[in-house]
């Protein structure tokens, strides 16, 4: 099967987080003998300089397409509707250079209703079945903002399958959309295996990956160990990530005491985390509001038992036997299971986790619940064409 994936972005060394799990998807399926090209349209408002027009990329033996014209920032002056009219216009582009490649792709998937949505017109207009998956975390909030409502909306109207990445975003979107979903959880990049330190660890190491930003909750961390009093000269907290809560998060740190123990090690390529991963006890997710964070997964394939905050599907990935749960924002209950943690670590068993995530989140079991899917889109798109 040919699939035209539309993504945020390609991982670069400059940005290994941005567009990293479409790239991991796209090389699951890819693994199955599809044939996967990557299209996506850079509005980012960046102070470095980018190649303007359209870059190839060819990783892994997929291509990637990506379109870098002017920032979102300067074209929303205008309104909404240009700066959409604009990314259409961007991806219409690419896919010209696409099919006169490749051929006419059998199915369209968008990640991200964003991404889906400057997709419609070109499935209308090739006559492409579009299938889209949703990872965005405002779909659990009470209230969403404008334009993210009507493009969900439009899009819903034009798909032939909607995928969720967990349980409780198709409940989200099935209560605000009244639409069917079916769920296919994230899946982990190939580099998250368990891969045991040859000695133990001289200082008990907690870790957490993500973006420096209010929603992962990592100005709990300060707080929490506080509370949990553990021996300070006994144990580290490495937080993976950038972002624009650095200097808040380092004052925090500071002004508790830990410049020693909770330590900022800055954005990491997914080989380095997989190698901090291993090298670590427990992994910390803290955040405030989350889907199905690929993160927990990367932990949880490398063995590592997971301390999680309980916010969209946290609950279909973790339970008593590779972790503890604590309420959103919840600094007492935090510091608990970090304690727990602390004294009882040696009770979970790290290779029972990791073959546990592998049966139930390894990008070969992903791929083939997605190709399933795809294949009776293009079937029915097929059927219902002729009808």
């Amino acid at each position: 099967m040919y699939i035209l994936m539309i993504a945020r972005g390609v991982p670069t060394p400059q940005d290994p987080q941005w567009g990293c799990f479409e790239k991991d998807q796209a090389e699951a399926l890819a693994s199955l003998g599809h044939k996967i090209v990557v299209a996506s349209v850079d509005s980012r408002f960046r102070l470095r300089w980018r190649h303007l027009g359209i870059t190839h990329y060819h990783i892994n033996n997929i291509d990637y397409y990506n379109s870098f014209i002017i920032p979102g920032a300067i074209t929303k002056i205008f309104g909404s509707a240009f700066n959409s009219k604009i990314k259409e216009w961007q991806l219409e582009r690419i896919y010209t250079i696409v099919e006169k490649k490749w051929g006419k792709p059998d199915v369209i998937y968008g990640q991200f209703f964003f991404n889906s949505y400057i997709a419609v017109p070109i499935s209308k207009k090739h006559n492409i079945p579009l299938v889209t998956i949703e990872h965005a975390a405002r779909f659990n909030n009470e209230i969403i903002d404008t334009q993210s409502l009507y493009q969900s909306q439009e899009v819903y109207k034009n798909t032939s399958a909607n995928i969720a990445v967990s349980q409780s975003l198709q409940k989200a979107l099935q209560k605000r959309f009244g639409i069917d979903c079916h769920v296919v959880y994230n899946v982990y990049g190939k580099e998250f295996y368990y891969n045991p330190p040859e000695q133990e660890l001289d200082t008990f190491s907690f870790i957490t990956t993500g973006s420096l930003i209010s929603r992962k909750g990592f100005d709990l961390l300060p707080k929490a160990f506080a509370l949990a009093d553990l021996p300070k000269d006994k144990w580290k907290m490495q937080i993976t990530g950038e972002g624009e809560e650095h200097a808040t998060l380092q004052q925090q740190i500071d002004v508790a005491g830990y410049h020693d123990n909770i330590i900022l090690v800055g954005k990491k390529g997914k080989e380095e985390i997989a190698r901090l991963l291993n090298q670590s006890n427990v992994f910390v997710l803290p955040s405030r509001n989350e889907n199905f964070s690929v993160a927990v997964l990367e932990a949880l394939a490398c063995g590592l038992p997971v301390v999680a905050s309980i916010c969209g599907g946290i609950r279909e990935c973790i339970d008593e036997k590779n972790g503890l749960l604590f309420e959103v924002d919840d600094v007492e209950g935090l510091a608990k299971c970090l304690k727990h943690m602390y004294g009882h670590y040696q009770e979970y068993d790290r290779q029972a986790i990791a073959d546990n995530c592998q049966a139930r989140f390894s990008s070969e079991v992903i791929a083939k619940q997605l190709t399933e899917i795809f294949e009776d889109v293009v079937a029915n798109y097929a059927s219902n064409t002729k009808n």
